[in-house]
Protein backbone atom coordinates (compact mmCIF):
# COMPACT_ATOMS: atom_id res chain seq x y z
CA UNK A 1 0.00 0.00 0.00
CA UNK A 2 1.30 3.41 -0.89
CA UNK A 3 -0.38 6.64 0.87
CA UNK A 4 -0.38 9.86 -0.85
CA UNK A 5 -1.31 12.97 1.05
CA UNK A 6 -2.49 16.07 -0.34
CA UNK A 7 -3.32 19.44 1.09
CA UNK A 8 -6.99 20.95 1.36
CA UNK A 9 -7.78 24.62 2.29
CA UNK A 10 -6.67 26.83 -0.64
CA UNK A 11 -4.60 24.25 -3.01
CA UNK A 12 -7.78 21.94 -2.70
CA UNK A 13 -8.28 22.75 -6.87
CA UNK A 14 -4.58 21.59 -7.41
CA UNK A 15 -5.05 18.90 -4.63
CA UNK A 16 -8.08 17.67 -7.57
CA UNK A 17 -5.80 17.90 -10.36
CA UNK A 18 -3.75 15.09 -9.08
CA UNK A 19 -6.96 13.12 -8.19
CA UNK A 20 -7.70 13.06 -11.64
CA UNK A 21 -4.42 12.41 -13.15
CA UNK A 22 -4.87 9.29 -11.07
CA UNK A 23 -8.21 8.42 -12.47
CA UNK A 24 -9.99 9.36 -9.78
CA UNK A 25 -13.26 11.73 -10.06
CA UNK A 26 -13.57 14.23 -7.83
CA UNK A 27 -17.43 16.08 -7.80
CA UNK A 28 -17.83 19.91 -7.31
CA UNK A 29 -18.25 20.57 -3.50
CA UNK A 30 -16.56 16.93 -3.00
CA UNK A 31 -16.44 17.02 0.49
CA UNK A 32 -14.34 13.51 1.14
CA UNK A 33 -11.28 13.31 2.92
CA UNK A 34 -10.26 9.85 1.54
CA UNK A 35 -9.56 8.52 -1.81
CA UNK A 36 -9.18 5.03 -3.02
CA UNK A 37 -7.44 4.47 -6.35
CA UNK A 38 -9.82 2.00 -8.50
CA UNK A 39 -7.26 -0.63 -9.41
CA UNK A 40 -4.06 0.05 -7.82
CA UNK A 41 -2.81 -0.19 -4.48
CA UNK A 42 -3.02 3.64 -3.37
CA UNK A 43 -4.81 5.55 -1.11
CA UNK A 44 -5.12 9.40 -1.00
CA UNK A 45 -6.18 11.63 2.37
CA UNK A 46 -6.72 14.83 1.83
CA UNK A 47 -5.20 16.90 5.48
CA UNK A 48 -4.28 20.20 6.46
CA UNK A 49 -1.19 21.46 4.85
CA UNK A 50 0.21 22.06 8.66
CA UNK A 51 -0.20 18.51 9.51
CA UNK A 52 1.44 16.96 6.26
CA UNK A 53 4.87 17.21 7.19
CA UNK A 54 4.41 15.27 10.46
CA UNK A 55 2.53 12.46 9.03
CA UNK A 56 5.34 12.31 6.54
CA UNK A 57 8.09 12.43 9.04
CA UNK A 58 6.03 9.73 11.13
CA UNK A 59 5.90 7.36 8.32
CA UNK A 60 2.46 7.42 8.32
CA UNK A 61 2.58 9.05 4.62
CA UNK A 62 4.91 7.75 1.87
CA UNK A 63 3.97 10.61 -0.73
CA UNK A 64 3.08 14.09 0.10
CA UNK A 65 2.13 18.06 -1.55
CA UNK A 66 3.36 19.77 1.33
CA UNK A 67 4.74 23.56 1.59
CA UNK A 68 8.24 25.09 2.12
CA UNK A 69 7.20 26.95 5.36
CA UNK A 70 5.46 23.90 7.00
CA UNK A 71 7.94 21.51 6.15
CA UNK A 72 10.51 23.75 8.29
CA UNK A 73 8.18 25.14 10.78
CA UNK A 74 7.49 21.26 11.94
CA UNK A 75 11.19 20.36 11.50
CA UNK A 76 9.79 17.60 9.00
CA UNK A 77 12.71 14.98 8.63
CA UNK A 78 11.35 13.88 4.68
CA UNK A 79 13.05 13.92 1.41
CA UNK A 80 12.61 16.86 -1.00
CA UNK A 81 12.01 15.92 -4.43
CA UNK A 82 10.78 18.45 -6.76
CA UNK A 83 9.00 22.28 -6.49
CA UNK A 84 5.84 22.36 -7.21
CA UNK A 85 5.01 26.23 -7.95
CA UNK A 86 1.55 25.43 -6.73
CA UNK A 87 2.14 29.02 -5.04
CA UNK A 88 4.82 31.12 -3.60
CA UNK A 89 5.07 33.02 -0.34
CA UNK A 90 7.74 35.21 1.51
CA UNK A 91 7.95 34.73 5.54
CA UNK A 92 8.85 38.46 6.10
CA UNK A 93 8.77 40.79 8.52
CA UNK A 94 5.62 43.30 9.19
CA UNK A 95 5.17 46.48 10.51
CA UNK A 96 3.01 49.21 10.75
CA UNK A 97 4.14 51.64 8.27
CA UNK A 98 4.46 54.60 10.77
CA UNK A 99 7.20 52.23 12.30
CA UNK A 100 8.47 50.65 9.19
CA UNK A 101 11.42 53.06 9.37
CA UNK A 102 12.69 52.56 12.88
CA UNK A 103 11.83 49.10 12.45
CA UNK A 104 14.13 48.95 9.30
CA UNK A 105 16.96 49.95 10.97
CA UNK A 106 16.50 48.45 14.13
CA UNK A 107 17.12 44.84 12.37
CA UNK A 108 20.01 46.42 10.53
CA UNK A 109 21.89 47.23 13.31
CA UNK A 110 20.39 44.62 15.89
CA UNK A 111 18.73 47.05 18.58
CA UNK A 112 15.94 47.31 20.41
CA UNK A 113 13.54 45.06 21.71
CA UNK A 114 10.25 43.79 20.06
CA UNK A 115 7.30 41.48 20.81
CA UNK A 116 6.61 39.45 17.65
CA UNK A 117 2.97 37.67 16.68
CA UNK A 118 3.61 34.84 14.34
CA UNK A 119 2.18 31.10 13.24
CA UNK A 120 6.01 30.35 12.17
CA UNK A 121 8.46 30.73 15.55
CA UNK A 122 10.55 28.09 14.66
CA UNK A 123 10.95 29.49 11.21
CA UNK A 124 11.91 33.04 13.00
CA UNK A 125 14.21 31.51 15.51
CA UNK A 126 16.68 30.60 12.72
CA UNK A 127 17.30 34.48 12.41
CA UNK A 128 17.46 35.66 15.65
CA UNK A 129 21.31 36.01 15.24
CA UNK A 130 20.74 38.62 13.00
CA UNK A 131 18.00 40.91 14.54
CA UNK A 132 17.26 42.36 18.34
CA UNK A 133 15.61 41.25 21.10
CA UNK A 134 12.29 39.09 20.28
CA UNK A 135 9.83 37.52 22.74
CA UNK A 136 7.53 35.95 19.93
CA UNK A 137 3.43 35.36 20.73
CA UNK A 138 2.39 32.16 18.75
CA UNK A 139 -1.06 32.67 16.72
CA UNK A 140 -2.31 30.96 14.42
CA UNK A 141 -4.38 33.40 12.35
CA UNK A 142 -5.31 37.06 11.92
CA UNK A 143 -1.82 38.03 12.11
CA UNK A 144 -2.17 41.25 10.77
CA UNK A 145 -4.59 42.04 13.73
CA UNK A 146 -1.61 42.93 16.07
CA UNK A 147 1.01 44.64 15.04
CA UNK A 148 1.12 48.37 16.35
CA UNK A 149 -1.86 46.96 18.79
CA UNK A 150 -1.20 43.91 20.78
CA UNK A 151 2.68 43.39 19.58
CA UNK A 152 5.11 45.46 18.20
CA UNK A 153 5.01 43.88 14.66
CA UNK A 154 4.39 40.35 13.05
CA UNK A 155 6.60 37.22 11.15
CA UNK A 156 3.91 35.99 8.39
CA UNK A 157 3.56 34.52 5.06
CA UNK A 158 3.02 36.86 1.93
CA UNK A 159 2.13 36.63 -1.69
CA UNK A 160 0.82 39.33 -2.85
CA UNK A 161 1.00 41.36 0.42
CA UNK A 162 -2.74 42.76 -0.44
CA UNK A 163 -3.85 41.62 2.79
CA UNK A 164 -0.85 43.37 5.11
CA UNK A 165 -0.89 46.53 3.09
CA UNK A 166 -4.79 46.74 3.59
CA UNK A 167 -4.32 46.57 7.93
CA UNK A 168 -1.46 48.87 7.39
CA UNK A 169 1.76 47.15 7.27
CA UNK A 170 5.19 47.03 5.70
CA UNK A 171 7.58 44.12 4.59
CA UNK A 172 10.49 45.52 6.36
CA UNK A 173 12.66 42.29 5.65
CA UNK A 174 11.93 38.75 4.11
CA UNK A 175 13.10 35.77 5.68
CA UNK A 176 12.64 32.93 3.47
CA UNK A 177 11.10 32.66 0.39
CA UNK A 178 9.19 29.00 0.12
CA UNK A 179 7.48 26.80 -2.76
CA UNK A 180 4.84 23.86 -2.20
CA UNK A 181 6.95 20.27 -3.61
CA UNK A 182 6.71 17.12 -3.54
CA UNK A 183 8.00 15.00 -0.85
CA UNK A 184 8.59 11.60 0.50
CA UNK A 185 9.07 9.92 3.57
CA UNK A 186 12.97 8.41 4.30
CA UNK A 187 11.14 5.14 5.26
CA UNK A 188 9.06 5.19 1.45
CA UNK A 189 9.19 2.35 -0.85
CA UNK A 190 10.01 3.77 -3.94
CA UNK A 191 10.14 0.18 -5.45
CA UNK A 192 6.78 -0.21 -5.18
CA UNK A 193 4.79 -0.62 -8.25
CA UNK A 194 2.62 1.94 -7.95
CA UNK A 195 5.39 4.80 -6.14
CA UNK A 196 5.83 5.79 -10.01
CA UNK A 197 2.73 6.45 -10.72
CA UNK A 198 1.90 8.39 -7.87
CA UNK A 199 4.95 10.44 -8.57
CA UNK A 200 4.53 10.50 -11.88
CA UNK A 201 0.58 11.68 -11.24
CA UNK A 202 1.73 15.11 -9.08
CA UNK A 203 4.30 15.81 -11.06
CA UNK A 204 2.07 16.14 -14.14
CA UNK A 205 0.73 18.99 -12.46
CA UNK A 206 3.90 20.88 -11.67
CA UNK A 207 3.92 24.64 -12.87
CA UNK A 208 7.94 24.43 -13.17
CA UNK A 209 10.07 21.24 -12.07
CA UNK A 210 12.94 23.46 -12.46
CA UNK A 211 11.94 26.51 -10.24
CA UNK A 212 14.56 28.37 -8.00
CA UNK A 213 12.07 30.86 -6.40
CA UNK A 214 12.99 28.61 -2.65
CA UNK A 215 15.31 29.23 -0.49
CA UNK A 216 17.46 26.43 0.44
CA UNK A 217 15.79 25.30 4.07
CA UNK A 218 14.20 22.10 3.13
CA UNK A 219 15.42 18.89 4.00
Amino acid sequence: MIRLALPKGRLWQDSTRVLQRLGIPVGLGDRRYAFRHPSEDIDILILKIQDIPQAVTDGLIDFAVASDEWLVERGAQCVAMTPLCWYHVRISVLAPGSAADYVARALDTGDGSFTVATPYPMIARRFEGSMPRIRYRHVTGAVEAYPGRLTDLAIDCLESGETARTNGLVEVRELVRCDVRLVRAVSADTRHPAAQQVIDAVLSTARDRECAFADALVP
